[in-house]
Formats: structure tokens, C-alpha cells, sequence
């Protein structure tokens, strides 16, 4: 499976999470998908290969950034998904109030415009493809 169906995947379990009124997992998942989305235009820029297994939302999204432009600027929710992926997972405290719907919406709200990102602005090129295709045939 590829990272960016893993991440279509991850985001649709947020959203039954979600619709669940299961809010604090449901933002574990969309800021995991955050994640997938992102590390699934990786191979289009030179990176770090360590970035690959790490969980830094924003290395990927710094790496991408080299280039592609978004349309707006997604560190501080970045800053939050890294926040709150573990949080969310984890939490430091038995008061978990803030996990709300609204709050939540947040996250699904983000992730769907980190998707938009990756359709429509990190777009592969011609020689992208045609490196792809020499690197399977090796």
C-alpha cells in the first residue's frame, strides 16, 4: 500500500472516530494522516532519509516547502498535530474536556486542506515520473 492511500485510509477512520463522538482519538488519527499525506510527496524532493521514519511534521512539511508553495502557511496547525498526536494518545491528565467536537473539527478541517495541498500543488513532473520509472526497473 502506498503512503497517500494509507493516509485516504487513516483519514476516513478519523472521520468514523469523529462521527463516533470518539473526538480525542479521532484527532490521534487525522494528525496521523497529517503525516502519511505529507510523507507521500516525499520522494519528490531531496530530504533527509531519516525524515522518512520520524513523526516531524514539520521536517516534512520544511522539505516539501523547497518545492512547492501552499496557498497558506500550515506551521502553526502543524505545531498543534505534533502537539496533539501525542496528547490525544496519551493524555497527561484524567480531564480530557478540551477533546470536543468542535476542537476536533479543527484537525479534520486541516486535514483536508493538507490534502488539497498534496493534490493539487504537489504536483509530480514529467522527469519526476521518468526517474520513478528508472528507479522500479533497477
Amino acid at each position: 500500500m502506498d503512503l497517500y492511500q494509507n493516509a485516504h485510509e487513516t483519514e476516513h477512520a478519523a472521520t468514523l472516530l469523529h462521527n463516533s463522538e470518539a473526538y480525542r482519538q479521532s484527532i490521534y488519527f487525522y494528525c496521523l494522516a497529517v503525516e502519511l499525506y505529507l510523507k507521500s510527496k516525499l520522494h519528490l524532493v531531496p530530504h533527509d532519509i531519516e525524515l522518512e521514519k520520524s513523526h516531524d511534521t514539520l521536517g516534512l512539511y520544511n522539505a516539501l516547502l523547497v518545492r512547492f508553495k501552499p496557498k497558506a502557511d500550515f506551521r502553526p496547525m502543524l505545531t498543534r498535530c505534533r502537539k496533539y498526536f501525542n496528547e490525544s494518545r496519551y493524555p497527561y491528565s484524567a480531564d480530557t474536556s478540551a477533546y470536543t467536537k468542535e476542537f476536533a473539527s479543527e484537525f479534520k478541517e486541516f486535514v483536508a486542506a493538507v490534502r488539497d495541498f498534496i493534490d493539487n500543488e504537489c504536483i509530480a513532473s514529467v522527469d519526476d515520473l521518468v526517474s520513478k520509472h528508472l528507479r522500479e526497473e533497477q
